[in-house]
């Protein structure tokens, strides 16, 4: 926790880049496509697919406490990753106790997934924290974290990566960078998502798709309807 922490304090710090050009216009641009087959959640981006659950629940007490739980399962297979499903499960959640203008009593959301596949576990650790900003942050709701994928860590923040994001608290997508750098990211959709990943050839293209992939299957509580 220390570390997501330092993680979210320190992002916006984070903005040396090597290049001045949008993540957006020196990336591949892929669309994630989400159908339901054969009674199983689907999604598809170009070569790589899998099944994907999961479950959001929401509880207001009188307006006074309020609890949030999310989790989500999902398989990857296809392209790098082979055709022995990649397993991932995850789960989260936040909570809070709010009298008038003032919160307190606030856990943070902690959502965190572990990586097996043929049932043995994988190097591969994700894990995303929340802060929620106040009056001069008109409420957005933030998140940071870190995803390590066989010896590759990046970390990740929330930020519309094209269109405009309204301060309506909802988070629109994430920025994935390694070292500092801006390497990919994720926006949300309705019936899609869409990632920004490195070229074919360069060695952070599966780690950045696949924490792009699990941010976008990710049930936020603050995307959920009250």
């Amino acid at each position: 926790m220390a570390l997501l922490h330092t993680l979210i304090a320190s992002a916006a710090l984070m903005g040396a880049q090597a290049d001045d050009t949008p993540i957006t216009g020196r990336t591949e641009e892929v669309e994630i496509r989400y159908s339901r087959q054969d009674g199983q959640n689907r999604w598809q981006a170009d070569e790589l697919g899998g099944t994907w659950s999961g479950m959001g629940s929401y509880r207001n007490l009188f307006g006074v406490s309020e609890r949030r739980r999310t989790r989500a399962d999902l398989t990857v297979t296809g392209g790098s990753f082979g055709e022995v499903p990649l397993e991932i499960s995850c789960s989260g959640g936040e909570s809070e106790l709010r009298l008038a203008w003032i919160t307190f009593d606030r856990q943070d959301l902690v959502y965190s997934c572990t990586f097996t596949r043929n049932g043995e576990a994988l190097d591969s650790r994700f894990e995303l924290a929340l802060q929620r900003r106040g009056l001069m942050g008109l409420g957005r709701n933030e998140r940071a974290g870190e995803f390590h994928h066989n010896g590759t860590t990046l970390t990740f923040e929330t930020q519309r990566l094209s269109g405009v994001a309204f301060p309506s608290g909802r988070v629109p997508g994430y920025v994935i960078r390694h070292d500092g750098v801006d390497v990919g990211g994720m926006d949300y959709g309705v019936m899609q998502s869409r990632m920004y990943l490195p070229g074919e050839d360069d060695t952070l293209r599966e780690p950045v798709t696949l924490a792009a992939i699990v941010l976008a299957l990710f049930f936020d509580p603050a995307n959920m309807p009250d």
